[in-house]
């Protein structure tokens, strides 16, 4: 052990012997020796870094090597168009803090007191190395540079998210007061880039770690509003951001309207698709219970970007989960009403499609008015089945009387339903989601599903016996499994399943079932 201790600390000096050369060939744009000197300095650091912190004595030359690890960390240039040095050396910060936190409290005392401000250094590095080109360059960038880079900051995002275990809430007092720097400096205006950045880092943590008893949120969701968003990538990190702290504005209601009217905003920009639209659904389901105020709005601006078309099929459903929970939090009356101004225009598309000659178009277009209905339903509970707040919150609701608003509605379309199966009950993916809206529902409502049993039950049954399809099964156990033990509900559910097991047993018997 100790021949081998030696061995490393006579590597160190030779190693720290090539910073030159590391400083010339960054200069000179040589990539392929700036690369092959990191690797050499980033595998001693990181295959023997608990070896070389337990030599207490030589301290001042392994920081040397980190030092020189930290340069090649934040080396000048954009990855991975400038270079492809940088990355290599993340995971040494892992193995380097992961081993100074191994140590007895005493040891580890002093390891924090000597590397604390070294781990402040390396966020201040990657936050730059995190940083967009400008614009002009960024134009220039390839689409797989452009991937490349976004998979690179959310490995700096991950090393972010590490860092904090060592640094605590000091780095987000640090981040805060960075930001808030920057943006009061009226005499040296920033650029977005460098805002993005801050915005980056503070997102990075605040989404994994929990920051609701953090004093700086208070004062970055103030700052907000007051950033100058003139960029789709600033824009998409404010969003994300907001997104981030939604957990905390639940706590924190007072603070919702600082920042809603900016979600709201952005859901009209497509550009901004995936981050308004995530960042809405996170608010509508943290937040629903301090949301009533504001749900009329939400709803309107929802509607209208949904009617335009603005946002591909997948930011549609996330949109109409949004919607679940906000209506969620509402009496029923209000539930109603908005379901009604929500979904009739689509019931009547619905209507049109189920009158036309089964086609391709027609088809994706059923589907579509299929998926955002189950969405919705997803998550409108106003029993709260799946609520994980403390019951105290939950008693903000008065008890629901009278049908549920989702039965209502399901029993309002169920001939609809039929009509469109009648003409579609060839096609899997229509079947699939037909009883995908049914399967959802009762998985969100439970018990309060009941009424719909007989007619369902009757019209699986009938599904089933014409073209036996495995989505028809799933929804017949999802029944079974809820209320076949209830004896009001045992005679339909108990005449679908032996239904469903004779057709399947035929089938198999045949040799017939694909």
């Amino acid at each position: 052990a100790c021949r081998y201790v030696n061995t490393l600390l006579k590597l160190i000096p030779p190693v720290l012997g090539l910073q030159e050369q590391l400083r010339q060939a960054v200069q000179s744009g040589d990539m392929e020796t700036s690369h092959g000197i990191c690797r050499i300095a980033v595998a001693l650091g990181e295959n023997h870094s608990r070896a070389l912190l337990d030599q207490v004595e030589h301290w001042q030359s392994f920081l040397a090597l980190v030092n020189m690890i930290m340069f090649c960390t934040g080396i000048p240039g954009h990855y991975p168009v400038n270079e492809t040095t940088s990355s290599l050396t993340l995971t040494f910060w892992y193995t380097l803090q992961d081993d100074i936190l191994s140590f007895e409290p005493d040891k580890q005392a002093v390891y924090q007191q000597v590397y604390r401000p070294v781990y402040f250094q390396l966020v201040d590095v990657l936050l730059h190395k995190a940083q967009f080109p400008s614009d002009e360059e960024y134009g220039f960038w390839s689409s797989d540079e452009k991937e490349q880079f976004r998979i690179y900051r959310v490995d700096i995002s991950d090393t972010l998210m590490y860092v904090y275990e060592m640094l605590g809430a000091e780095l987000l007092s640090s981040l805060y007061d960075k930001l808030g720097r920057l943006l009061t400096n009226t005499e040296q205006p920033s650029t977005w880039q460098h805002t993005e950045a801050l915005l980056y880092g503070f997102q990075s943590i605040a989404e994994t770690i929990d920051v609701n008893y953090s004093d700086v949120v208070p004062g970055l969701i103030g700052l907000i509003p007051r950033i100058s968003i003139s960029n789709v990538q600033l824009a998409d990190t404010v969003m994300f951001t907001i997104g981030s702290l939604s957990e905390w504005l639940a706590d924190h209601p007072v603070m919702i309207n600082n920042v809603l009217p900016l979600v709201l905003q952005a859901l009209g920009n497509p550009e901004l698709s995936i981050s308004s639209v995530s960042t809405l659904k996170k608010i509508c389901r943290e937040c629903k219970y301090d949301l009533p105020p504001y749900a009329a709005n939400i709803v309107a601006v929802s509607q209208e970007v949904l009617m335009k078309q603005i946002h591909k099929t997948s930011q549609c459903m996330w949109l109409m989960q949004a919607l679940g929970f906000l209506l969620s939090a509402l009496q029923v009356e209000e539930i109603l009403k908005n379901l009604h101004s929500l979904i009739t225009p689509y019931i009547q598309q619905l209507e049109k499609l189920a009158d036309e000659t089964p086609n391709p178009s027609n088809r994706l277009a059923i589907i579509h008015i299929l998926g955002l209905l189950s969405n919705l339903f997803t998550t409108l509970d106003i029993s709260h089945h799946d609520d994980d707040h403390e019951s105290t919150e939950v008693k903000k609701l008065p008890v629901q009387q009278g049908p549920n608003p989702v039965v209502v509605v399901l029993q309002q379309v169920f001939q609809l339903i039929q009509k469109v199966l009648s003409k579609w009950l060839n096609d899997g993916q229509v079947v699939e989601s037909v009883c995908a809206i049914f399967e959802k529902s009762v998985k969100t409502l439970l018990d309060d599903f009941a009424p719909m049993v007989p007619q369902l039950c009757e019209m699986l049954g009938q599904m089933y016996s014409t073209i036996p399809q495995v989505s028809a099964i799933e929804l017949t156990r999802q029944l079974v499994h809820i209320f076949a033990h209830e004896p009001a509900h045992f005679p339909p559910i108990k005449a679908l399943f032996l239904l469903v097991t004779s057709v399947t047993l035929t089938l198999f018997q045949q040799g017939t079932w694909d």
